[in-house]
């Protein structure tokens, strides 16, 4: 059935209802229930084939069940982490050779990196470990929040071997033709997120260069100066930090350990499943991905708590207890799982795409496509504070669109990648958001305030980027474009506010 301009109604009514709800797990369901009754003709029959057309058959296939099983020990692994005392120990180890403001920033830039594998616990592990490294720095509180924040999503999203890496590959690989190798479309769309490299390396050169401007560099001398780490006015929620129990004696193998087999029996499992005798790469990139992350974070998280234990960090029922808080963790995020693949089943079925294509098809040009994608993307996401929504919406649209205008699809995928990123990045409603802010310790309005400007930065250089894109299809050229942009962009801004505000004015 053609439904016409109607057949954008459920994408459309997705993100409306998350923009008025700002809960976009409820918009989601009702996004589908309204597409499904667009196909069956009737409500009632439309909610049943909610489960019996999308949710069920989507559970089932292998590849989401995959997904499924290994987001749960993902949850495992990072509250393991968070109780074991290995993160608390290995921040003891490294907290005294820490002695200038740029080692403590590049410090939390390389633990964002570390822990590469969940967004949430990014935050919840560097922030507290590192807090009392800034804060004898006199760093301030909305930099180390902007420091965390600005790794936790993005290093992510930029690895196949991460959830949110899963997380991609189920939504686009419905708008793929059977057997494309999902990892092979992941790595090469890597250097057209733009938005998201751009941001991690933006964070480096500042910590290097101590280019602040804006609200930021008035915290920033506010607490070099006068020693205040937090604005007088500020409102702080203070984040649970490990609590050393008596008799316990954490290690920095505690970590260290759990992240050497988490990336060993990875490798492991997925030589052992992919095809021998043409190369050891072609072996890893066509083994069962989800079979083997979900083996490796197991095996991680269960070593981490025996090392716990060992250590009498944790008693037997606190390590049993690690595992059930860790599925409990993750129970949102799996719902939002299944109904981000359920809206991208309904958007193919109802022909939205096919609709987008034709409407566009006179106009529409590489260039047009990638800034409109990522644009729409950023808007969206900031909204909502939800990048995972945003992906489920935007990815069933632009691959389609990207294959109808003969274009690339991993500048498509690229730009509805880091579009999304950019509100789960600086959106004040966002979950990523809120927890760098507690983890930092600092008031979350004061976090936005002073990240949503490096943030606008970072997408505008994502802009030139996209451009450069459309006109050469080259990741690295048009990588090399933004980050060419984003230094030029922090050298200006920064020259201009030294000027404006005097570093000697502002801290009397």
């Amino acid at each position: 059935m053609d439904f016409g301009i109607l057949s954008i109604l459920p994408p459309l009514l997705a993100i409306l209802l998350a923009f008025i709800t700002k809960n976009v797990l409820l918009s989601l369901i009702a996004a589908v229930f309204v597409g499904a009754t667009m196909i069956a003709g009737n409500p009632i029959v439309g909610f049943v084939d909610i489960f019996g057309n999308y949710m069920i058959p989507k559970i089932a296939d292998p590849w989401n069940a995959g997904v499924i099983a290994m987001t749960l020990f993902v949850g495992c692994f990072s509250v393991m982490l968070e109780r074991g005392g290995g993160a608390w120990a290995f921040g003891q180890a490294v907290k005294d050779k820490i002695t200038t403001r740029k080692q403590g920033q590049i410090a939390g830039w390389i633990g964002g990196l570390m822990i590469f594998f969940s967004d949430s616990s990014n935050s919840v592990i560097v922030g507290p470990i590192l807090r009392a490294v800034t804060d004898r720095l006199k760093i301030s509180r909305e930099k180390l929040a902007y420091i965390c924040d600005s790794t936790a999503s993005s290093v992510p999203l930029l690895l196949p071997i991460t959830g949110w890496g899963a997380l991609v590959m189920g939504i686009y690989k419905e708008s793929l033709p059977a057997g494309t190798n999902l990892v092979d479309v992941f790595v090469k769309s890597v250097p057209f997120n733009l938005y998201t490299i751009t941001i991690i390396l933006m964070v480096l050169v500042i910590a290097v260069t101590g280019w602040d401007f804006g609200p930021m560099r008035k915290a920033e001398i506010r607490a070099r100066k006068l020693g205040k780490l937090v604005a007088d006015d500020a409102h702080i929620k203070k984040s649970e930090t490990f609590q050393l129990k008596e008799g316990a004696h954490p290690t920095a193998w505690g970590l260290i350990a759990p992240l050497i087999v988490l990336i060993g029996s990875l490798f492991a499992t997925m030589y052992y499943t992919g095809p021998k005798g043409e190369g050891f790469m072609n072996t890893i990139t066509n083994s069962d991905t989800m079979l083997s992350l979900t083996v490796a974070f197991f095996s991680a998280a269960l070593v981490g708590v025996l090392i716990a234990m060992k250590n009498k960090v944790l008693t037997f029922k606190e390590s049993y207890q690690v595992f059930i808080d860790g599925f409990q963790q993750m129970i949102e995020a799996i719902l939002i799982l299944i109904f981000a693949w359920c809206i991208g089943g309904v958007t193919s079925d109802v022909g939205a795409a096919d609709y987008i294509v034709e409407a566009t098809r006179g106009f529409m040009t590489p260039g047009i496509m990638f800034i409109s994608l990522f644009v729409t993307a950023c808007i969206t996401s900031f909204a909502t504070g939800s990048s995972w929504g945003s992906f489920a919406i935007f990815l069933p649209i632009a691959i389609p669109l990207a294959l109808a205008n003969d274009v690339s699809i991993y500048p498509a995928i690229g730009a509805s990648l880091a579009g999304s990123l950019f509100g789960d990045h600086c959106s004040p409603i966002s979950d990523s958001t809120i927890l760098a802010s507690l983890g930092a310790s600092c008031d979350h309005l004061a976090h936005v305030k002073t990240q949503l400007p490096y943030a606008v930065l970072a997408a505008l250089a994502s802009i030139a980027g996209f451009v450069t894109a459309a006109i050469t299809m080259n990741g690295f050229i048009s990588l090399a474009v933004s980050i060419v942009c984003m230094v030029a962009f922090l050298y200006v801004m920064n020259k201009v506010d030294r000027k404006r505000y005097p570093e000697n004015e502002m801290a009397e």
